[in-house]
Order: structure tokens, then sequence, then C-alpha cells
């Protein structure tokens, strides 16, 4: 009996080619997989964003974003001390669209409005037109007063700062002769945006 040593060769490679092929075809299968999951664990995000706009539309209710991060110090203390709050929390369910969006998986939509630091609350009209930007934690009654701003429309006929001087007046002639120092609603930083500059 002949035997043919090329074929004999071929036969010896061919466990080490199958297992490679085996190998090789599971890395596809996982990167393939991983792509599928990415593509639609954005698209949950997007179709989250564009349903809470559309709700906002058709509700005619004002939209609020919140930028956070979960590293973020700043975040941390805006969720518990502010967010947190019955009252707050009651406002946002109730007179307002609330979406957190996370920029670490979202930075598409931090980028897009202009998002440089967390946290950063961003008010929109239902419409999706921006109120006001506020970055930077927000002590709670600050956060009350923007709320009531956007909640009553206010910034149809006048702007933030100028919202917040009318009821610091209101406030002062209440109290007496005491004087209301004013809005600040950042810790350290000032409010950014054309309407509240």
């Amino acid at each position: 009996m002949i035997i043919n040593k090329r074929i004999v060769k071929e036969v010896d490679r061919q466990p080490y080619v199958l297992l490679l092929s085996l190998v090789v075809k599971s890395f596809l299968k996982t990167i393939a997989l991983l792509v599928v999951v990415l593509i639609t664990s954005t698209t949950v995000c997007a179709d989250e964003w564009d349903t809470a706009l559309k709700k906002a539309k058709k509700e005619d209710k004002p939209v609020v974003l919140y930028f956070f991060t979960t590293y973020c110090s700043y975040c941390r203390a805006m969720d518990n001390e502010v967010l947190a709050d019955k009252e707050v929390s009651a406002t946002l369910k109730k007179n307002a669209v609330y979406l957190r969006i996370d920029v670490e998986k979202r930075d598409d939509l931090a980028r897009f409005y202009g998002v440089r630091g967390y946290p950063t609350t961003t008010f929109l009209e239902p419409n999706g037109q921006r109120i006001v930007q506020i970055p930077g934690y927000v002590e709670k009654d600050d956060f009350k007063r923007v709320l009531a701003f956007v909640k009553g429309k206010h910034y149809k006929t006048m702007n933030l700062k100028e919202f917040l001087r009318k009821q610091a007046l209101g406030r002062s002639l209440q109290d007496g002769p005491e004087t209301v120092e004013g809005f600040y609603p950042v810790r350290h930083g000032q409010i950014v945006n054309g309407y509240a500059s």
C-alpha cells in the first residue's frame, strides 16, 4: 500500500486548521453579537429621548434633561439633596417630562446640548427649544425657583434673570427692609446661556 506523504501532512494539520477555524468563527460571532447589542442599546436610549420630546409636545409640558455621570460627587449630591426632595420630584413628575441622561452612555446628547460639566440641567420648551441650561450643582430652593419659572411658562415674557429679580423683590417687600441677595444656582460659576447671563 502506497501512502501519499502530502495527504498525510494535510491530515496531520487538519485538527489545527479545524480548531483555528472554530476559534475564528466563535470570535466573529461574539463581535457580531456585541455590535448588535451596542446598536440596540443606543437605539433604546435614542428612542427614550425621542419619546420624551414627543410626549412633551403632546402634553404641552417642558422637558427637563438632567446630565450626570456616575463618578461625579456633585451629581450624587444633587440627586440626594435636590432631586430626591418630595416637592421637586413631584413637580418634575407632574409638570414636566423629566429625563436623566448618563453622559457615559449618551455623550452624543451632551455634545448636542453643549454640556461641558456635570451635573447640567437643561430645560426645553415642549417644542424642543432651549429655555435655560444650568451647569453645576443647584441648591434645592434655587432649583424650585427655576422649576416655577419653567412650569409657569414665564420664559415667554421674560428671561430667568428678570423672573428671579421680580421674585426677590416680592420677597424683600414681604419680608420688610431686608434685601434678598439674589440667585446663585451654581456653587462655583454662573448660569451659561443667552437668556440668563
